[in-house]
């Protein structure tokens, strides 16, 4: 049994046994205008009281470097011996926090083990158009950085979609609502996490994802209203303008014998 937890935009954590691994994890949710005007900074408070055991994390993984995947990573890695694995933009970021070398760097393609019972293949993917129609804060993080540093210095990196192998099951992060088809080609998985936000910005998304990647589940998240704090147990906030129920209709009809899961944020999913 694979227990995933939906920690909030484009967060994830696997547990298995012993085996603890956390993808983009994000739990400082700052406020919109504080990010865009003022820099920012992890609450580590909030970090420590979601993940009261982070030493026994086994591994994080980043699929892109915006501050909503990667903000918390530095703090988390720096209380923990897990494996880090995404881009140099992410290294970058790290050896600005006082961690180099704690990165391992990926290009795309890179199968990287994990433990002996996981491994993560990085697959080579583009960020969703959701800021007017573009990609927001694009390019590489700078290493004339200093930190705290604003949103827009957090720039988006080479872009993933990880692949997650544990235990016999294959999960794939899509955690931007985008894909480059020649890069996902060949990848199956049992159980797809489907970015939300931007979803209809991108042709062929979900349809072209589903044929190639083939799941019997597809989890949908990263639609959540990140800016703002979520109570436990609450509802989830949602973006505005998500289109929820259009998005299930159109998976649905593509692929009918495909469960769709819509999980709220602290959701536990149990997967076999």
């Amino acid at each position: 049994m694979i227990e995933v937890s939906w920690t909030g935009a484009a967060g994830l954590r696997f547990e298995a046994g012993e085996t603890s691994i956390l993808v983009d994890p994000y739990y400082t949710r700052v406020g919109l205008a504080h990010a865009l005007l003022t820099p920012i900074a992890p609450d580590e408070t909030a970090i420590v009281s979601a993940i009261p055991f982070l030493d026994k994390i086994n591994a994080v993984i980043v699929g892109h470097t915006h501050s909503d995947h990667a903000l918390d990573v530095p703090f988390i890695v720096s209380r923990s011996n897990a494996k880090l694995v995404g881009s140099s933009s992410l290294d970058t970021l790290m050896a600005a926090s006082g961690l180099p070398g704690r990165t391992i760097t990926c290009r795309g393609g890179e199968t990287i083990p994990l433990t002996e019972s996981a491994s993560v293949t990085m697959i080579r993917s583009t960020h969703g158009l959701v800021a007017l129609g573009k990609v927001p804060f694009q390019g590489e993080i700078r290493s004339s950085i200093t930190l705290p540093m604003k949103a827009s210095g957090y720039r988006v990196g080479t872009a993933f979609a990880p692949k997650l192998e544990l235990n016999d099951m294959v999960f794939i992060h899509n955690g931007s609502a985008n894909f480059i088809e020649s890069e996902m080609e060949g990848h199956t998985c049992d159980v797809l996490f489907l970015c939300v936000a931007g979803w209809k910005k991108r042709e062929g998304y979900p349809e072209r994802v589903m044929d190639m990647t083939g799941p019997r589940s597809v989890v949908l998240f990263h639609y959540d209203d990140f800016s703002k704090h979520h109570k436990p147990g609450a509802k989830t906030r949602e973006l505005p303008m998500m289109d929820m129920q259009g998005l299930i209709r159109r998976i649905k009809a593509h692929a009918p014998r495909v469960q769709v899961i819509v999980p709220e944020v602290g959701e536990v999913m149990a997967f076999d």
